[in-house]
């Protein structure tokens, strides 16, 4: 139920932006309004529509002809969207200015060359404000679903045990296989960063987001993990509750990876162990108090001595990490936001830890941009794959 009701205010939001853009586009061309709004609530209604339709259609088919063609059709679909709610804006930012000009330029004649200047720059900005901001929608689309960056971090860590010397560890987030991302997308990740030679590879949670491909995904990760010496660490994020927490969790601990549900191993020997810890993903009101509780659980049984390093889905785990002076955190989940422009993020996510390294003291925590995405426009805010190498 709660998806069909998500599809209807999708469709319903397109439709009214896109006959109130229509409308505009016509007051500012000067042609009838009503016919600007009738065309724009039609184009609404069809990328709406479309989007639904096609990325429902994507959840069927996994292989073959459909998907081929489905899957980039359906990105350029994702763009138009998000282009329509830009153009959208920016047009009613520009009508404002149309409505107040027009006040103060009541009393002039038709004719008058300032009222003929205002009229024709208008006349463009309806043209050129869709245009401009439905080819950058566009370009953003495909290069948010195929551009993937190999980022690679050198780690100074605090009070570091002479075993981390040269320890790399290599990072997937949010990888989210489904209508966007498919197998052919995951193997690229995973080679990117065995290139690097890691230690090994830790997921930090949102693996999935069609079942459809569980099998194959856990039986690809499976033959992957030969591949990092010290294998593959596997954690929940949101996602895996809301296709179904318990299936993927048990398909995946047939694996050979190591999985960790507020639980922890040691990975390393030496008079300063190495601990992972890997964390379970809550939907729990007190966060702060659940992620107190959740981290007590995970790290009973580490003696004192021990070097622990976190991984959590969320980065709201950050904040009592560093309390706990855990000297290094990996996380996921806000996709680093997906848009950004001007050094802002125009997407509310999580603050202050929402995108890349942070420092306080020695201790660092790592926001992954993410590998994947459930909803494929970026814009300077590119897919990645991480190496940190612990100097």
């Amino acid at each position: 139920m709660r998806i069909y009701i998500l599809a209807g205010i999708l469709v319903f939001g397109m439709a009214v932006l896109g006959a109130v853009t229509g409308y505009l586009i016509a007051l500012f061309r000067q042609t009838k309004q009503h016919n600007g709004l009738k065309r724009g609530l039609l184009v609404g209604l069809g990328i709406g529509i479309g989007t639904i339709l096609l990325q429902r259609f994507l959840y069927t088919v996994h292989d073959g002809i459909g998907l081929a063609i489905g899957r980039p059709i359906l990105t350029e679909l994702n763009g138009l969207v998000v282009a329509l709610v830009a153009t959208f804006g920016i047009l009613s930012v520009f009508g404002i200015f149309y409505g107040l000009m027009y006040l103060a330029n009541k009393s002039r004649s038709h004719d008058d060359s300032l009222d003929v200047s205002r009229r024709n720059f208008f006349k463009r900005t309806a043209v050129v404000v869709p245009a401009v901001v439905g080819v950058t929608g566009s370009v953003a689309a495909f290069q948010g679903n195929n551009e993937l960056q190999l980022r690679k971090l050198q780690l100074s860590l605090k009070d570091r045990p002479e075993v981390l010397k040269g320890y790399k560890i290599g990072q997937l987030s949010d990888i989210h296989i489904g209508p966007f991302i498919g197998m052919d997308k995951l193997k690229e990740m995973i080679d990117a960063v065995a290139s690097e030679q890691p230690n090994r590879l830790v997921i930090t949670g949102d693996l999935i987001d069609d079942l459809g491909y569980l099998d194959e995904v856990a039986e690809y990760l499976d033959d992957r993990v030969k591949d990092f010496p010290d294998g593959i660490d596997y954690i929940l994020g949101n996602h895996e509750y809301r296709v179904d927490v318990e299936h993927v969790w048990k398909r995946l601990s047939q694996t050979k990876m190591h999985m960790y549900r507020n639980s922890h191993q040691q990975i390393l020997d030496g008079p300063r162990p190495v601990y992972l810890v890997g964390m379970d993903y809550h939907f729990k009101d007190d966060v702060q108090g659940e992620n107190v509780r959740a981290l007590d659980e995970a790290m009973k049984g580490i003696p004192e001595h021990g070097y622990p390093i976190l991984l959590a889905h969320h980065p709201n785990f950050i904040p009592e990490a560093f309390r706990r002076h855990i000297p290094l955190i990996l996380s996921g989940h806000t996709h680093g936001g997906q848009i950004n422009l001007w050094g802002m993020n125009l997407v509310p996510v999580y603050k202050p830890y929402w995108k890349g390294l942070y420092e306080e003291q020695g201790l660092f925590a790592y926001v992954s941009r993410g590998s994947g995405h459930w909803f494929p426009v970026r814009l300077n805010c590119a897919r990645e794959v991480t190496v940190f190498t612990i100097l």
